[in-house]
């Protein structure tokens, strides 16, 4: 056979599979680029609407929230958002509050990002600002800051009912606050309030100035409290029928209402007349030694006890320390009252 005719024979197979092979990759579906340039925004309000698409329930500011998720392509937003937010960061500011990441501390927090979603198929690169700042701002408003104002009292009252009665306003009209936070104090108000309002004012530029206002007024606080439903001698032991919960105005005072669990246990601490508010003060745990009671002593270990006899030397209830002479030895100890009759040297 001809050389010519030969290489014929050789060469067409080749061409034939060639063809083959292209028409099978002309066929098939492309691979999907999941390579993409994630941003970092360098300030981020979360009371912002650019927030709202990756609030987490829980109160970590996670990575998700400083992230611009319009450099994510829509059709992988929703599973890399959900993996940013699996990064955790710092807790959440409070209202006036910021955070404040360096470009360096973000490097090693993208890393661990970075490799959840290689796992997951994807490639990322990262714009990082030198700094990303995260605050809590809302705009400045009396519907506002009467809420805040609301709020911080009902925490700082239990969670009690509070009704503002009056509020006076500083003038505020006139003034560009760009940021504004209360610096409350760690009571809470009896009837009239004072609270400092602290602004930061735009000057023009990105120059800002701090002024303090002072908004006071007058609030009341409701809660539900027990009252006594009989007439109570110092001593006498609580069975549940001798309370009920009346709403009472609580503005005024120091102490707080007993709760139902505060009765497990506890005796009147002094006399109640029928109709009369119970608060903590008013109770007492019931002593279950008496200052010359016999009691036994025990201590030890895990793998041993020793147990002896004593007389106590003060009254107890139980889980309170009590001072216990020993038998013929005289010696005094002090241990805990564990149940009725036995102390527990640790």
């Amino acid at each position: 056979m001809p050389l010519s005719l030969r290489l014929l024979f050789l060469i067409g197979p080749i061409f034939a599979l060639a063809l083959a092979s292209n028409s099978v990759r002309a066929g098939a579906p492309a691979v999907e680029d999941h390579t993409m340039t994630i941003v970092i925004r360098p300030a981020v309000n979360l009371e912002g609407p650019a927030a709202t698409e990756a609030t987490p329930s829980s109160n970590d500011l996670t990575l998700a929230e400083i992230v611009d998720p319009a450099t994510i392509p829509a059709v992988d937003r929703e599973i890399v958002m959900r993996h940013l937010r699996a990064i955790a960061l710092t807790d959440r500011p409070n209202l006036g509050e910021e955070r404040t990441f360096t470009q360096e501390g973000l490097e090693a927090i993208v890393g661990e990002a970075s490799r959840r979603l290689e796992a997951a198929g994807y490639t990322i690169e990262w714009k990082i600002p030198r700094r990303s700042s995260v605050s809590r701002k809302i705009t400045f408003s009396r519907d506002a800051a009467t809420k805040l104002l609301r709020d911080e009292f009902a925490t700082r009252c239990g969670g009690c009912d509070v009704q503002m009665k009056r509020i006076d306003w500083p003038p505020t009209e006139n003034l560009r606050i760009s940021a504004w936070h209360f610096a409350f104090r760690n009571d809470r108000p009896r009837g009239s309030f004072s609270v400092p309002l602290e602004l930061d004012l735009a000057e023009g530029g990105n120059t800002t100035s701090k002024k303090t206002l002072m908004v006071s007024g007058q609030v009341e606080f409701f809660s539900d409290v027990p009252v006594a439903t009989r007439a109570m001698n110092a001593g006498d032991k609580f069975q549940a029928s001798d309370f009920r919960a009346e709403r009472r105005n609580i503005t005024y005072i120091l102490d707080a209402p007993a709760l139902a669990q505060d009765f497990d246990g506890s005796v009147a601490a002094r006399g109640l007349a029928m109709g009369e508010p119970i608060w903590k003060a008013t109770l007492r745990r019931e002593q279950q030694v008496r200052f010359g009671d016999p009691v036994r002593v025990q201590s030890g270990g895990e793998t041993f006890s020793v147990t002896t006899d004593g007389v106590a030397q003060n009254p107890a209830a139980i889980g309170e320390s009590v001072r216990v002479k020993i038998g013929k030895t005289q010696k005094l100890v002090s241990g805990i009252l564990k149940e009725k009759g036995l102390v527990e040297i640790q």
